[in-house]
């Protein structure tokens, strides 16, 4: 019998090697890790991107699960695939750090389901208009914002607008502190976003609320107040 295709090819454009890539996710975790400090200690999940530096990945603490696309599925603290094995609305917090597009909708789906009401899904994407990632992450796959954000409305998500971080033309040679310098994160709103290196998108799911029932009085047909 033939062996099963991967489902991606060796070495596919959303592998992350290479120092400059290394230092953007760093970055990344460095702007999150500031980002989820304010929030309340849930239980949440991190999907990272392949990449061939794996010991620079943040250790999970012990309410945290941390994943990598490996074949078919996922590998790390688990080694899993989709549906994830994990309850329905079980996390605070998901962080999709540049997720393979074809995986996307499935994906996405899970990501709803094991959220709580207010819990929050942050979507790192590259730039495609960044002259970062054109100069210096050759051969990286870049996608707009809007496709995302449509899928994450169709999962019942709420997303907000784009924030942008990460360096414009070049990183520091510490990279760990390219996204937290002044002026390094930026809206959707200001003219020098398109150029930086990394779009954040932060969609929240947000239950019903309940509804008290109507005033006899407001009831059709209800007998007028006394």
């Amino acid at each position: 019998m033939p062996a099963a295709a991967p489902s991606r090819q060796p070495g596919a454009s959303n592998r992350f090697s290479g120092s400059e890539a290394h230092r953007l996710l760093a970055a990344e975790r460095r702007w999150l890790a500031a980002q989820l400090s304010t929030r309340p200690a849930r239980p949440w999940l991190w999907l990272a991107p392949p990449t061939d530096a794996p010991q620079a990945w943040p250790l999970p603490p012990p309410r945290g699960l941390l994943l990598r696309p490996a074949g078919d599925g996922y590998a790390g603290t688990v080694r899993c695939g989709l549906p994830l094995p994990l309850a329905n609305e079980c996390l605070g917090d998901v962080v999709l750090q540049h997720p393979e597009p074809q995986r996307a909708g499935p994906l996405l789906e899970e990501c709803a389901r094991v959220l709580v009401d207010g819990g929050r899904l942050w979507l790192f994407l590259l730039n495609p208009w960044s002259p970062y990632r054109i100069r210096r992450l050759h051969g990286l796959q870049a996608m707009s914002a809007a496709p995302w954000q449509q899928q994450l409305r169709a999962c019942g998500l709420h997303p907000g607008s784009p924030v942008y971080i990460g360096p414009k033309w070049r990183a520091l040679a510490v990279g760990d502190e390219a996204a937290t310098q002044p002026g390094a994160v930026e809206d959707a709103a200001s003219p020098m976003a398109p150029l930086r290196a990394c779009c954040v998108v932060v969609a929240e799911k947000r239950g019903l609320a309940p509804v008290a029932p109507a005033p006899v009085a407001w009831r059709r047909g209800a007998a007028p107040a006394a």
